[in-house]
């Protein structure tokens, strides 16, 4: 089942990238990755992902309003903020553009694996 589930992560710092990528895929998933906001949109144009993972802070746009981005093209997808910047905004902020939590850099295996476990519990199909 798990290695079914795609994933996405988008992070301008390709060392993080590398590393949840390797997490993700010791785990079982089927993970693309970008640094790129814009390409990130036109990749969730073309792949259903169950989970995608955005980093707050990067020099093209704030992933806040790339989460608001991709909730247009897929609303019902499971966005997490992926950052060590998650104390610049509100519970509340991020709740309110999109993000269905935060989990802070770096993050332990088991913190990923909660986070991908409960947005697929949540999520039909």
């Amino acid at each position: 089942m798990a290695a079914k589930e795609k994933i996405l992560v988008v992070d301008n710092e390709t060392d993080q990238l590398e590393m949840i990528r390797e997490i993700l895929q010791r785990m079982g998933y089927e993970v693309q990755t970008t640094d790129s906001p814009q390409r990130a949109v036109e990749m969730v144009r073309k792949v259903d992902f169950r989970v995608i993972f955005i980093d707050l802070i990067m020099p093209e746009i704030d992933g806040t309003e790339l989460c608001e981005q991709i909730k247009r093209v897929r609303p019902a997808v499971a966005i997490y903020a992926y950052s060590g910047h998650a104390h610049l905004y509100s519970s509340e902020q991020l709740r309110r553009v999109g993000f269905q939590g935060t989990i802070t850099k770096p993050a332990t295996m088991s913190e990923i694996q909660a986070a991908i476990g409960q947005a697929i519990d949540l999520q039909p199909g």
